[in-house]
């Protein structure tokens, strides 16, 4: 049975996704802050976590990024807002999915119904023994744009090592990194997007705070 955690301070809505989610067949808990629900990660791996933007004390943005630090869990953000900061916020801290609030249920189920097949697809790939190099393989196959796969074979080819912003600003993008120019990591973000529909991992570009991206060859098992 796959295991959904819900971190949302809306109790209301915490208790109607539970009956809706528990009625399709999955194991759901919810947390009603950031903190409890990392502390339920820590000892009850999930398959994934539906996550509320505006939480109290840590917003949902930085419980994702702590999430993605420490564990390869897909996540879907709720959020009542519908703005460009946001969005790209959350992408940059490793979300996958965005559903709008209020959401159409069955569009909620469809999008964890797709998720979940990744998932399954990514364990049936570990449980193969893929070796790194066939991932790799594999993933510089991905419908990416030209930009997209060089920003990839660089990462690739400098695996394990942590690639400034800068570095790949000027070596693949061709230009200098501004303090509001966002457009690197939209293109990293496409990235990880296409990855996780293709059935892999996002965490196999790990963002290092503060100094850049790093491509990891292998990712631990999805929690």
């Amino acid at each position: 049975m796959s295991k959904v955690l819900v971190i949302d301070d809306d109790v209301v809505l915490c208790e109607l996704l539970n009956e809706v989610l528990r009625e399709e067949g999955y194991d759901v808990h919810y947390a009603h802050c950031g903190e409890s629900g990392l502390a339920y990660l820590k000892e009850n791996p999930v398959d994934l976590v539906l996550l509320d933007v505006m939480l109290p004390q840590a917003d949902g943005i930085e419980v994702a990024r702590q999430i993605c630090a420490e564990f390869a869990t897909p996540i879907i953000m709720l959020t009542a807002l519908n703005d460009e900061a946001t969005l790209l916020g959350g992408l940059q801290a490793g979300a996958d999915h965005f559903m709008p609030k209020p959401f159409r249920v069955p569009e909620l189920l469809a999008r964890i119904t797709a998720m979940m097949r990744r998932v399954e697809l990514e364990r049936q790939r570990s449980g193969a023994g893929y070796s790194a190099s066939v991932v790799i393989d594999q993933l510089l196959k991905l419908p990416l744009t030209g930009t997209e796969c060089e920003l990839l074979e660089y990462l690739v080819k400098h695996h394990g090592v942590v690639i400034s912003k800068a570095e790949l600003q000027q070596v693949v993008l061709k230009k200098e990194l501004s303090p509001f120019d966002r457009n690197l990591d939209m293109h990293i973000s496409n990235i990880r997007r296409k990855m996780v529909q293709s059935g892999f991992s996002k965490n196999h570009i790990k963002t290092v705070r503060g100094k850049g991206y790093s491509f990891l060859e292998t990712v631990g098992h999805l929690a």
